[in-house]
């Protein structure tokens, strides 16, 4: 069944219960009005009656006098004395106990020919007298009743099934609007679908939630292709170069030991750099970098195991300049890492032989190094995925290293940042917020 049929018949159900539910008490309530009605009215005719009696005795009036009530005189011995009731309207029980009992007195409905009737009993002190009024216009008017609430309980139910009808369609509609649109980019898989809903209710919104989900997975998807295609790229040059040398060795099995150390120096590198690349493509597509936890990181002490660590690597100096201390919160691994490409980043640029210079100061870190520097205007394009500048092309890398930079430090709610080093070089690092639990006057640590 579908949403606009339960709607529809859910509002029926509710509005068949509820105008029963007040039939009902309609007709209860009528019922008991009009009864008290004829029981006033009988109280009325008896008092009348009464009025007239003589001599302590009771008659029986003409029907002229009271036409439409019934009239019957009971002696002490609970014999009928006198009576204008219908023939086969037998004495209660109820009403035999009042006879004789001046202040007694019964009231009952009961059956006549098929209809019923209220009769009252009076007690006298030498019997009892009872009035009675058949109950068929009290009965004509609730049949009546019944009729026109049966009526008006299908009329209103029907009616309400077709407003939720209505209503129903003005909801399932962009409902099945934005089915259609799930349905059609499941089986296309295609994210530019045109999807429908708007406005601030649940149907807008969720209108508006599916378009920005789609957005979300278009951009993924247009990150992962691109990842790919400049991955693929990126690892033809270290596979090609790596072929050539191979293809070199076999051809050449007679060269000098000095040719053969080189090609195999070359074939060293380039795994290294092979190496490097799979590991940064593997950081950047796993998204390993982003389930990390925060932590409370002292910055120059990372910075300074970085420079230990990439400096007994790469046989290269590396020194560790600390302005102020400061602790920040960040994932540790991924800091680590992020320190660690800007250290392995100035290592492969600079080919002066000189040291790399890395500047703690607060929650900012800055790695110098002396190599071609910064490119005015790539400031902030040297940060993207592959980006390689002119002047590095011929550089080796992969040009992931920066990337995953700005992604770590991004998330951790810092900034990136890129400038050209007085006297040549360049100058890259971030900054971090410092842990609003580290305190303001901190003294640095005695060296670097």
């Amino acid at each position: 069944m579908g949403l606009r049929w339960k709607i529809a018949l859910s509002l029926a159900t509710v509005a068949l219960i509820a105008t029963s539910a007040v039939g009902l008490i309609s007709y209860r309530t009528t019922s008991a009005r009009l009864l008290d009605e004829v029981d006033r009215s009988i109280v009325q005719a008896s008092q009348q009656m009464l009025d007239q009696a003589r001599d302590d005795r009771i008659r029986v009036p003409s029907r002229s006098l009271l036409e439409v009530y019934w009239v019957r005189v009971l002696s002490a011995d609970g014999s009928v004395a006198a009576t204008s009731f219908p023939d086969g309207v037998a004495i209660e029980p109820a009403a035999d106990s009042v006879i004789g009992q001046p202040r007694g007195f019964d009231r009952a409905t009961v059956s006549v020919d098929g209809g019923e009737a209220r009769i009252h009993t009076i007690g006298l002190p030498n019997g009892a007298v009872q009035i009675g009024r058949s109950l068929d216009e009290v009965d004509s008017v609730l049949d009546d009743l019944r009729r026109r609430t049966l009526l008006l309980v299908i009329a209103v139910s029907m009616a309400a099934a077709l407003v939720g009808w209505l209503i129903a369609g003005t909801v399932a509609a962009p409902m099945s609007r934005l089915t259609k649109a799930a349905e059609d980019v499941g089986a296309s898989g295609r994210l530019d679908v045109e999807v429908p809903g708007t406005g601030t209710d649940e149907v807008g919104r969720l209108g508006a939630a599916f378009r920005y989900m789609l957005g979300a997975l278009a951009v993924s998807r247009a990150e992962q292709q691109r990842l790919v295609q400049d991955a693929g790229h990126e690892l033809r040059t270290p596979l090609t170069s790596l072929k050539t040398n191979l293809s070199v060795l076999r051809r050449h099995p007679e060269m000098t030991p000095e040719m053969r150390d080189g090609v195999l120096d070359d074939l060293d590198s380039e795994i290294t750099e092979l190496t490097e690349l799979v590991n940064e493509l593997v950081a950047a597509a796993s998204g390993d970098l982003e389930e990390q936890p925060n932590e409370r990181i002292d910055l120059p002490s990372l910075a300074v195991d970085v420079a230990e660590r990439v400096g007994r690597r790469r046989s290269r100096e590396v020194v560790v300049e600390v302005r102020s201390s400061a602790v920040v919160d960040a994932p540790r691994s991924a800091l680590d890492r992020a320190v660690t490409n800007l250290v392995d980043n100035a290592c492969k640029f600079d080919q002066s032989g000189g040291p790399i210079e890395v500047v703690v100061d607060g929650g900012a870190l800055e790695v110098l190094d002396r190599g071609p520097g910064v490119t005015p205007g790539e400031e902030e394009r040297i940060f993207d995925r592959f980006h390689r500048s002119d002047s590095a092309r011929s550089m080796p890398g992969s040009g992931l290293g920066l990337s995953i930079v700005r992604d770590v430090i991004v998330r951790a709610g810092g900034t990136v940042r890129a400038r050209q080093r007085e006297g040549g070089g360049a100058a890259i690092g971030f900054a971090l917020p410092v842990s609003p639990h580290w305190p303001a006057t901190a003294e640095p640590p005695g060296g670097a």
